[in-house]
């Protein structure tokens, strides 16, 4: 987990880990490929596919995630083949990228395969060259960016891309906060003290629907970090913003940590916990100046108290989906389902919609970049697209031998996404075609047509095949 931060905006970029006991590794199909321990590959029916004679030749798939430390290792185990685009020739010191290659190169022997490390390099710097240098027609990301009420830059890079490659896909997880990590709703005011100063004060209670209570609340295992990303409704760059501060105070309402925004509408309070004992801690968030009429704000918690599953707040919501990076139609958010039960969501998995108050156009002039302008009304963006498995059998390595563990998370479930999209692409299928195709095809679990947690439903590659794509 990593947070990085920009010049216009500090974003908290989350991914998920893996654990957990083992499995059985079944035959795959030709002599020399990498065996099938992921259940991802059966339940979405890319075996299927796959027996129809798309592997995925001529197709490349750009990862991008937190490192490939152990890459040789598992070529040497013949789980990943020799030759592996690394941008930058960085590989990064984490390994989570090589267990999503490996996910992608099961269910997709024969594409090329290329990664990123976007959580120590620029993450729209890795998407430019997987799409430009690498060539890459689908690139998968399990970073997530958290928190504004306005388009990334992230956004812009993609559409120049698409604009000149109409085959190229984009792949974004849906997120693990849902289990506590994440709040949004209306500033609702009430006058109440912090440190003996009165201060106008969010109501949690009240603007989540339940009794009023100025604080919202977590416990912060032992060592553990707390990390909270506040953003509100005003865009960046801008003096006449709202002025809010934000507090962590302990179990007698001492302030532990403080932090104001105003220019920029974010802020983080991060906490460590060096006690010998788990803290209660309690959030507060404080209207400086401004009225509060339209006031809205959202906290996201953080790494590591929030990687997979969360230390939860007492309030909490929904709403982050795919977070400002994949809130755009051509992007295929993707949640997940647990691989033994494939109808069921991961209680982490991140739900829709997620909201917009302004757009963004690019201006070079501008501070970063982009002018901004209040829509008339917030826009909510139906994502997440779709789901697909977690918790799947993966080769971990410890940098010398591999054995088989559980791979939980968001970041499980998209590789085998992006392996679909690889053998739809090697099928013929075009950018759109795919989109289409996966939607228009998935098995609908919960609301129809979109649901807020599960999407249009759960991948099935073979019926999208079928479709045509038209």
């Amino acid at each position: 987990m990593k947070y990085l931060i920009f010049a216009a905006l500090i974003a908290a970029a989350v991914s998920a880990c893996g654990g957990g006991g083992g499995g059985s590794a079944p035959a795959s199909s030709r002599s020399g490929d990498p065996a099938i321990t992921s259940q991802a590959d059966s339940i979405l029916h890319i075996d299927q596919l796959r027996a129809a004679g798309f592997r995925g030749a001529g197709v490349k798939v750009g990862v991008i995630s937190t490192g490939v430390a152990d890459l040789a290792s598992y070529q040497r185990a013949g789980t990943l083949p020799a030759s592996v685009f690394i941008s930058q020739n960085f590989p990064g010191q984490l390994d989570e990228g090589s267990w999503m290659l490996e996910l992608v190169h099961q269910s997709a022997p024969d594409a090329t395969l290329g990664f990123c490390d976007g959580s120590d390099l620029d993450f729209d710097g890795c998407v430019k060259d997987l799409a430009t240098t690498f060539g890459a027609d689908v690139i998968v990301d399990d970073l997530l960016f958290t928190g504004q009420y306005y388009p990334t830059s992230t956004q812009f890079t993609v559409a120049q891309l698409e604009s000149a490659n109409d085959n190229l896909v984009f792949i974004h997880l849906s997120g693990n906060e849902q289990n506590g990590g994440y709040w949004q709703g209306n500033f609702v005011p009430i006058e109440s003290q912090i440190g003996g100063t009165a201060k106008t004060l969010l109501d949690f209670g009240v603007a989540s629907g339940a009794a009023s209570n100025n604080f919202d609340s977590v416990t912060v295992p032992v060592g553990k970090h707390l990390f909270v990303f506040v953003a509100w409704n005003d865009p960046p760059n801008d003096a006449g913003n709202h002025a809010l501060t934000g507090y962590l105070l302990d179990s007698g309402f001492n302030v532990l940590k403080q932090a104001s925004g105003q220019t920029q509408p974010n802020f983080v309070l991060d906490y460590v916990n060096s006690g010998a004992q788990a803290v209660t801690v309690h959030l507060a968030v404080s209207l400086d100046s401004g009225s509060a009429n339209g006031l809205a704000v959202q906290f996201t918690e953080g790494a590591p108290t929030c990687n997979i599953e969360c230390s939860a707040f007492a309030f909490s919501s929904s709403g982050l989906a795919g977070g400002t990076v994949g809130n755009f139609d051509d992007a295929l958010v993707v949640g997940a389902t647990n691989a033994n039960h494939p109808q069921t969501l991961e209680a982490w998995s991140n739900h829709g919609p997620f909201r917009y108050d302004f757009s963004a156009t690019a201006d070079a002039a501008a501070p970063d970049g982009f002018d901004y302008v209040r829509l008339a009304a917030p826009v909510q963006s139906l994502k997440p697209d779709l789901v697909a498995p977690d918790c799947v059998t993966t080769p971990f390595s410890n940098g010398t031998t591999l054995n088989n563990e559980n791979f939980c998370g968001t970041s499980a479930a998209v590789p085998a996404v992006a392996a679909a999209a690889a053998l739809l692409r090697n099928a013929g299928f075009n950018r759109a075609q795919i989109l289409k195709a996966l939607r228009s095809t998935a098995v609908p679990i919960g609301a129809m047509p979109w649901d807020p947690a599960y999407g249009f439903g759960l991948v099935d590659a073979f019926a999208a095949w079928k479709s045509g794509g038209n």
